[in-house]
């Protein structure tokens, strides 16, 4: 390991941020040899030519975070949430008239501003993406990109029984083929090491919950200064009732009944850097859907580094009991974990 990512590393752990991890570290001292490798690779070396690195884990054992660190200490390089990429992708398709050309062209844009890109929280859940993924990455190829890619999935589990996943399966060639494929093991969740959950997420909701939330968010507001905001989409606007600065409360049904998608939370991560959530349900079949786009919401609202408060019926760890989103919902459950502490002077 180079010796800045050393003094950064250990900084972080001294700062008791996280653990010190000698798996991340290991990962970093793996990432480091491959990139300089890349850029430097002679028609006489014997070493193979990695396009990449790609670092799978369970939930909460760092690849974020290690890849974070990473990503913000070198040169030319750029972060993407996987959702926001693809959405960014779609988004300028469907702008261009010549759409057979347009994948080569935003690609070949990237490649002007960066070098490397991180792509985080990989994960394949619908055939449009399943179809175009391949192509994307032949591309970061041909422009001399080099790829970091986080996921909880290792690559052979990636789009498991989704659609056609026959014609997916050349991408996960290509991934073990071209990238260093990297397993990060931890039995502890480092986020959960940092909680103090009890200042910021109240549950379950009765009178002595819902007083307190509220007198939490009026500690952080001038209450003179409460207005009503509207955040704009292309297709809608979000109105939220009780806003001061960059500070929200608004109740879940507000963010997760209506038909909101990425592009809206995103929008909405970008106007408030803390937001209280009141009335958060215990999800189970019955409200799926709502189940789904609270994933995404906090999905997005992680990747801005928003900071949470939520009036929940449910801990954390018993919110969700739906089977089928069990593996998606231990991700946003790890993430809650993180996005609800703060230091609340008293």
């Amino acid at each position: 390991m180079s010796n800045n990512f050393k003094i950064i590393y250990n900084n972080f752990f001294k700062s008791n941020l996280i653990n010190h991890d000698k798996k991340q570290e290991k990962v970093i001292d793996v990432i480091d040899s491959i990139l300089k490798r890349f850029n430097k690779i002679s028609l006489f070396s014997k070493l193979k030519k990695f396009d990449g690195a790609y670092v799978y884990g369970s939930v909460g054992v760092g690849k974020t975070f290690v890849l974070n660190l990473f990503i913000e200490n070198i040169n030319h390089g750029k972060k993407f949430h996987f959702n926001h990429f693809m959405l960014n992708l779609h988004a300028f398709i469907n702008n261009k008239k010549n759409k057979e050309f347009a994948v080569e062209q935003y690609i070949k844009d990237l490649s002007k501003k960066y070098k490397v890109l991180f792509i985080d929280e990989l994960h394949i859940f619908n055939i449009v993406d399943a179809m175009l993924i391949k192509k994307i990455f032949i591309l970061f190829k041909k422009y001399n990109m080099f790829i970091l890619i986080s996921s909880n999935f290792k690559p052979l589990d990636l789009y498991k029984n989704g659609l056609q996943r026959n014609d997916f399966l050349p991408f996960i060639n290509l991934i073990k083929s071209n990238f260093k494929v990297l397993h990060l093991a931890n039995i502890n969740d480092y986020r959960r090491k940092m909680l103090n959950q009890s200042k910021t997420y109240f549950t379950p909701i009765n009178k002595k919950t819902s007083y307190e939330f509220k007198k939490l968010f009026e500690r952080f507001v001038d209450k003179s200064q409460i207005h009503i905001k509207k955040v704009y989409t292309k297709s809608r606007v979000i109105r939220f009732e009780k806003c001061s600065s960059n500070v929200v409360i608004c109740n879940f049904k507000d963010l997760c009944d209506a038909n909101l998608g990425h592009e809206d939370y995103i929008n909405v991560a970008k106007e408030f850097s803390l937001i209280f959530i009141n009335n958060v349900p215990k999800f189970s079949e019955s409200n799926s859907d709502q189940c789904r786009r609270f994933i995404s919401l906090v999905d997005m609202l992680y990747d801005q580094k928003c900071s949470l408060v939520l009036l929940a019926a449910n801990p954390i760890n018993e919110l969700c009991n739906i089977k089928s989103l069990h593996k998606e919902f231990k991700r946003t459950s790890s993430r809650l974990y993180e996005m609800t502490i703060m230091d609340i002077k008293k």
